[in-house]
């Protein structure tokens, strides 16, 4: 074993003699008389260290305690039942020493009294039970470990604190030293390693160097944590080179795999490797190295890239055979499985990360939850291959230890990252697999995306396949979103030839296919009808459709869709006057059959309000029928929707609603009713959505109602009105987003009424409002006021603004120094308002 460390560590013996060490007198320590200090340790030691047994608990010694995703944590009742263990045998060992302490000084006495208080931390009634109380012992242990480093303090800094730590017995040392190292939950986990730190320095001051290969490992780990690599590498030195023929056990593999971690830490990769190299190859190491000492080597040459995946496979599969041992229990091949993939996905090595699960997993190896986590995040990396992650899913669902802990948050996470990379195949075989799973459960929310996904890409078959599948075997009601992506897939991949021929030949099939087909037909052609502006016939295939399935919620849907897209085309047409040439359903559609379409309407609206009562409606769909008649002008039929919705459902009207009525109203061109929505907002405290306010803002400049359209600006970003009382207001509070459409809609719709000061006042604004000012609002107002032939007042806003505006851009989008860039020389400071005057008063310019 001897020469195994002087192989290991030559190349730093020779680099401490040609340069300075760290710390000198921790360095020369174990010479000053080291082999008197063995003996010290007695049997407190032998019962502790058992390096050479595999299966001991010694080994689990210095790993983190806080379980983490990915952690390597074990599962806490072994973890319990072990540390308990271990504070009741050296409390055993404790008690000849402390009646010892019984005439020494006081703060002896007292620190003594303290460390007696770990023996019986976790005791209970029952002398057999050594189970850790969960909920209370981390508390309690925390609070006892500060009180017994604060007693120690005390001793370190008295002023004949020499003597006083000589006094101290090495056995409370060993207390103190491993309860600072597995001090659970604590939030000073750097502080913990400075004072293990802080003892070693003391028992080296007072000439008494612990030895102890445990407690040495742990002195290295709290050097490596606190990143003093080079010194640990040093401490590893000095110690092999005069403690290393004392004792078979002193250097253990937890010594080795420290060193190990302090040459990757110090950015010595090819040190570290071959460290674990000898190591794993040498017989004296043969039965007593430990599967941790793997997971350091490949986790810190997977973070210093100095090994391909190939070598790392290799060592994998070595970690792999060793771990099949039945010395090591599941919850350990789990976390140490889990640290490995943690440090791949970390690293960006989803390679590494998906190989060694499924090596893991062909073993027969178990997996939890976070194991399942770390997987699931790399998963869903835009980078990673489908066919990688469907290879992994299907390693997960073959193994009856892995699938036992899929959940429906686990299938779902698979669903959506199967449909984001356009593998619907995928997605559909995880859905089946989750209807067969014993626990798991089907929910909407898996179907969400698959739906979506249909309705991009105008799927219509699969999507009623997936329909009828859904309702009629898992017996779930759809939502309305799913509906509306049922109706949208139809409409984009529907065939009506197919349609038309199906219903004509539905009596042919059996009853229950006759039921599906008819039903996919009867829906597909009620919305190709729509979507072509017929809409007799589209309104009595709804009739139709109703009354075969009259619980049915989606024929409502698809009519109500339909009948919002008419009736927007017909207020287009309403708009473009009696000249248009524009070939559209709507331009087609006489004034009779539009009036006969608004009462069947009215029809379908009495179904749907008769229909609330035997099923659920959700208010999305009141808020389509509101806004339906809404675009048409029929307020009659628009509040009786209404009061149906607030009074018998009693549903309460949300900004939606009333976002939907103010954009139906304003392209229905009816803003008398607008204006009225608009009050009861503003009366209500209802924040306007950028699409509403946008739409008001455009209905009330088209319609030469300027000051309309300010009172709406004003109600968005607080303002006080009129605009010209308080040019320099600047206490802005928005409430709903304003983008740069909005100020050039509104900067260019003054312009055109007119109102240039209000105008001027708007672009300031943008100033404060918006994160930049875009140079196209600038130029939009420029060219606003040359179309009014109102050059004098362009000039002196592109000198006003110019500089402005480019210092209000950000890095990205400002223009290169050292570019020839002609930009107007800005006026000085910023010009009030005044200097316009002879501008916008147009008395003055007359003058």
């Amino acid at each position: 074993m001897q020469s195994v460390l002087a192989k290991c560590l030559r190349g730093v013996q020779s680099q401490l003699r040609q340069g300075q060490c760290t710390n000198t007198l921790r360095c020369q320590r174990y010479t000053n008389d080291s082999a008197s200090a063995v003996p010290i340790i007695g049997a407190v030691i032998k019962e502790l260290i058992e390096d050479s047994d595999p299966s001991s608990t010694a080994r689990k010694l210095g790993r983190r305690r806080r379980c983490r995703l990915g952690s390597s944590c074990e599962s806490s009742e072994d973890t319990a039942k072990w540390r308990t263990q271990k504070r009741h045998t050296l409390a055993t060992w404790f008690e000849p020493k402390y009646r010892e302490a019984a005439h020494k000084h006081i703060l002896i006495r007292e620190f003594m009294d303290v460390m007696r208080r770990f023996g019986s931390l976790d005791r209970t009634a029952d002398p057999d039970a050594v189970l850790i109380p969960a909920d209370d012992e981390p508390g309690r242990a925390n609070s006892l470990v500060d009180t017994a480093w604060t007693h120690y303090a005390k001793i370190r800094s008295h002023e004949d604190a020499s003597s006083l730590l000589s006094q101290i017995p090495l056995v409370a040392i060993r207390i103190l030293v491993y309860e600072l190292t597995f001090l659970r939950g604590s939030a000073e986990y750097r502080r913990r390693f400075e004072r293990v730190v802080q003892i070693f320095d003391d028992c080296a001051s007072v000439d008494r160097p612990i030895t102890s290969p445990l407690l040495f490992g742990m002195y290295l780990r709290a050097l490596n944590k606190l990143g003093r690599y080079q010194q640990a590498i040093s401490e590893a030195v000095a110690y092999g080179s005069s403690v290393g023929s004392e004792s078979e056990s002193v250097l253990s593999v937890n010594i080795i795999r420290q060193i190990i971690e302090a040459y990757f830490g110090g950015g010595r990769p090819d040190k570290a490797l071959e460290v674990f190299y000898r190591v794993r190859d040498s017989p004296e190491y043969r039965d007593s190295i430990t599967p941790h000492v793997y997971v350091s080597a490949i986790s810190g040459a997977m973070r210093a890239k100095h090994l391909a995946n190939a070598e790392l496979y290799a060592i994998v599969e070595d970690l792999l055979s060793l771990l099949e041992k039945p010395s090591y229990p599941d919850a350990s091949r789990t976390g140490l499985l889990n640290e490995l993939m943690n440090v791949a996905n970390k690293t960006g090595n989803h390679a590494f990360l998906f190989h060694v699960f499924e090596r893991a997993v062909d073993r027969g190896f178990s997996i939890n939850h976070a194991t399942f986590g770390v997987l699931l995040h790399c998963s869903c990396a835009e980078e990673t291959d489908a066919r990688v992650v469907y290879r992994v899913y299907r390693s997960i669902i073959t193994h009856p230890s892995t699938y036992a802990n899929m959940t429906h948050h686990i299938f779902a996470i698979f669903i959506n990252c199967f449909v984001r990379r356009h593998r619907i195949d995928h997605a559909l075989s995880v859905l089946h697999d989750l209807r067969l799973h014993p626990t798991a459960c089907l929910t909407v929310q898996h179907l969400s995306l698959v739906f979506r996904y249909y309705a991009e890409s105008g799927m219509a078959a699969q999507a009623l396949e997936l329909l009828h599948t859904t309702v009629d075997t898992d017996k779930l009601a759809l939502p309305w979103t799913m509906c509306v992506d049922i109706v949208k897939a139809v409409g984009r991949g529907g065939d009506l030839t197919w349609a038309l021929e199906t219903v004509a030949d539905a009596a042919e099939f059996s009853s229950d296919e006759s039921s599906r087909v008819r039903y996919d037909a009867l829906l597909t052609a009620l919305v190709k009808f729509g979507l072509a502006g017929d809409t007799a016939r589209m309104l009595e295939t709804f009739f139709t459709l109703h009354e075969s399935y009259p619980k049915d919620i989606l024929p409502f849907v698809a009519v109500l869709m339909q009948s919002h897209h008419i009736a927007k085309l017909h207020s287009q047409d309403l708009a473009r006057g009696p000249t248009t040439h524009i070939e559209t359903p709507a331009a087609r559609t006489s004034e009779a059959q539009h009036s006969d379409f608004v009462d069947q309407l009215n029809v379908v609206a009495d179904l749907l309000l008769a229909a609330s009562a035997t099923m659920s409606i959700p208010q999305n769909m009141y808020n389509m029928a509101i806004s339906v008649f809404a675009i048409l002008r029929d307020h009659t039929s628009t509040q009786r929707v209404y009061d149906h919705m607030t009074q018998t459902e009693a549903m309460e009207p949300t900004a939606r609603t009333f976002n939907v009525l103010l954009q139906s109203f304003v392209r229905g061109l009816d803003l008398a009713a607008a204006t009225d929505v608009l009050k009861d907002i503003r009366a209500r405290g209802i924040p306007l959505n950028r699409v509403a306010a946008n739409a008001l803002i455009h209905g009330y400049l088209g319609a030469n109602q300027p000051q309309n359209a300010i009172e709406v600006y004003a109600h968005l970003v607080d303002r006080p009105i009129p605009l010209l009382a308080a040019a320099t207001f600047q206490d802005f509070v928005v409430s709903a987003p304003i983008d740069t459409y909005t100020f050039a809609m509104l900067v260019s719709g003054l312009v055109d009424a007119g109102l240039l000061k209000e105008a001027v006042i708007v672009f300031e604004d943008a100033f404060t409002i918006l994160p930049f000012v875009p140079r196209q609002l600038l130029e939009t107002l420029v060219g606003k006021l040359e179309e009014r032939s109102l050059f004098d007042f362009a000039q002196l806003c592109i000198k006003r603004y110019t500089k402005r505006v480019e210092d209000s851009q950000p890095a990205h989008l400002r223009i290169e120094e050292g570019l020839d860039v002609a930009l107007p020389e800005a006026a000085p400071a910023r010009l009030p308002l005044s200097y316009f005057g002879y501008l916008l008063d147009r008395k003055a310019k007359d003058d």
